[in-house]
């Protein structure tokens, strides 16, 4: 790589590796602050590049270009290799307002989450004797955020209470790299997945379907709440029952696994949706995890009550079948209604993981390890799913058989697991069909590595990929009464009500064809029934068929 090629690099980091943090304050939890006062700002940022020495980059001149496009004689030493088009991309990013609050920078910020992401960037952005510059830094965000030209990277930068500001270059570039294909390159993947979903609508050969199943079923139902018990929890585990009335037959079952901090109400929605097609839906809450346990979970990220949580979740799910089989014997609202041996799984996010255990995928201790055994700060990762993947480092690495014969189809939405925990070996046990739903503005979990590569990894004849360009990891959850914490709307991104069709309409034609074996709803898992219902404000495209080599392939491409 050329000099300027890396310096160019260096000033993408600078205006680009921060976006992450600030996109991801949603999650956080904590105390006010007062009002920050003002702060001596940094004057320059200095950085080593070997064999050439010492550079200096002044922040005023950096400000100049932000504000007004033009290049002081110092600035253009470094700049003047970038096309227009890249300097004005620059400038765009330098300026780019994040319209958070102080309040919510500081509780993010000081939050465990908040301190493994900061000590992180601390040690690209480095204070005084080139040590982290986390303290500075969220001082920098802080009074960024509460003065009157908001957070922004220059801001962030002006206002840094540090004469100097050290950047690390080697590990800059590491950030930056794997930043760019979190958040900048995945755009190249999605415009591959969006070409192939094309192909596909050109070669299809199944009629498109004339009826509709975004709509209400014809079943009515009852619900039905109780408590079932996991051994190795030693609490009584919440879950709601839907039983649908009517049906000729035992119905087949569909259990739903919530994400991180949320709740049996999260899928409410989808969980009436498909009792009225027939289904019995069991949904339970998973201790430790759920949203009552938040709050404790935040106060201890990673230290939870129970450290082996990855293991006990999927556990849950199987404790959860095996006492409905139990009640089936005995209770007569259920007796002869649910078919217990045919069952599907729908996970969100950490739920997502939990689902895919089931069907057979297994974790990957060596992945795991070599992951997760760095030790703080010195990971350069800002995949924020990661850090609750890590959480697995806390099992003993052994062969765990976590799969349930019982489950026939599986179906995620934004699912964790695939750039930790399965990685390509785990992923590749999984032999039932799979449905993934990805977003391309999860910040959460990022798309590439999370879902897309996964779906490539997956060594079965029936899988899918459904992407929302526009959708984020709040997209497919409903509001609930019992949520802990409000999430900003520029996180939730365009609203739920578009995207809660699309999951209503897909889940049961996914069902349809691999629980109750009613073929005919195959012409609905295709790419050109999902563009008959797929809207502008949020975009949808599935394929069925995209492989690794594509996906690098477009990730390498040039933007």
């Amino acid at each position: 790589m050329s000099f300027h090629k890396y310096i160019k690099n260096i000033f993408i980091l600078g205006s680009r590796v921060l976006l992450p943090v600030p996109l991801a304050i949603a999650i956080a939890l904590g105390s006010t602050v007062t009002s920050p006062t003002s702060a001596i700002g940094a004057e320059k940022i200095s950085f080593w590049y070997s064999p050439f020495g010492q550079f200096i980059i002044p922040i005023a001149d950096l400000e100049i270009f932000a504000k007004t496009g033009k290049l002081t004689r110092r600035l253009a030493f470094y700049l003047d290799n970038f096309s227009p088009s890249q300097q004005s991309e620059l400038r765009q990013a330098l300026n780019t307002r994040y319209n958070i609050s102080h309040v919510t920078i500081a509780q993010f910020t000081y939050s465990p989450i908040g301190l493994v992401i900061m000590k992180r960037l601390g040690r690209i952005l480095q204070g005084d004797g080139y040590q982290n510059g986390l303290s500075a830094l969220r001082a920098s965000m802080i009074l960024s955020a509460a003065s009157p030209e908001g957070l922004t990277p220059i801001n962030v930068l002006r206002r840094f209470p540090l004469p100097t500001i050290e950047l690390d270059l080697s590990l800059g570039l590491e950030a930056y790299r794997e930043v760019s294909q979190l958040w900048y390159r995945k755009e190249l993947a999605i415009a591959a997945l969006q070409k192939q979903s094309d192909r596909e609508i050109e070669t299809s050969k199944l009629a498109i379907p004339s009826q509709e199943i975004r709509n209400k079923g014809n079943f009515s139902w009852q619900l039905q709440e109780f408590t079932f018990q996991n051994p190795e929890r030693g609490v009584a585990i919440k879950a709601s029952l839907y039983i649908p009335q009517g049906t000729l037959k035992p119905a087949p079952v569909i259990v739903i696994s919530h994400g991180l901090a949320s709740n049996r109400a999260t899928f409410t929605y989808l969980s009436e949706h498909l009792a009225s097609y027939g289904y019995g839906v069991a949904v339970l809450e998973h201790p430790g995890t759920g949203t009552q346990d938040f709050g404790a979970f935040l106060r201890g990220f990673g230290k939870t009550t129970n450290l082996r949580d990855m293991y006990l979740r999927p556990l849950d799910v199987k404790y959860l079948l095996d006492d409905l089989e139990g009640r089936a014997q005995t209770s007569t609202s259920i007796k002869d209604k649910l078919d217990l041996q045919n069952v599907g799984l729908i996970g969100h996010s950490l739920g997502g993981y939990t689902v895919l255990t089931l069907g057979g995928a297994k974790l990957n201790f060596d992945s795991i390890k070599s992951a997760c055994t760095v030790p703080e700060p010195n990971v350069t990762s800002f995949n924020l799913s990661k850090l609750v993947q890590c959480r697995a480092i806390n099992l003993e690495p052994k062969e765990y058989n976590l799969k349930d014969n019982r489950i026939k189809a599986i179906f995620t939405l934004n699912p964790i697991g695939g750039s930790t925990i399965f990685q390509r070996e785990g992923t590749r046990n999984l032999n039932v069909p799979v449905m993934i739903f990805a977003s391309g503005d999860d910040v959460i979990a990022p798309a590439v590595p999370e879902q897309l590569f996964p779906f490539t990894w997956l060594d079965i004849p029936n899988k899918y990929l459904v992407v929302t360009p526009k959708g984020t990891h709040f997209s497919f959850l409903a509001k609930s009464e019992d949520d802990v914490f409000n999430i900003p709307k520029s996180l939730i991104g365009v609203d739920p009500s578009f995207a809660h069709p699309y999951v209503k309409s897909l889940s049961v034609a996914f069902f349809k064809t691999y629980l109750s074996s009613e073929l005919e709803f195959q012409s609905y898992l295709t790419a050109a029934y999902v563009k008959t219902i797929s809207q502008k404000t949020l975009p949808l495209n599935l394929v069925t068929s995209f492989s690794e080599m594509q996906l690098v392939q477009a990730l390498n491409t040039s933007p």
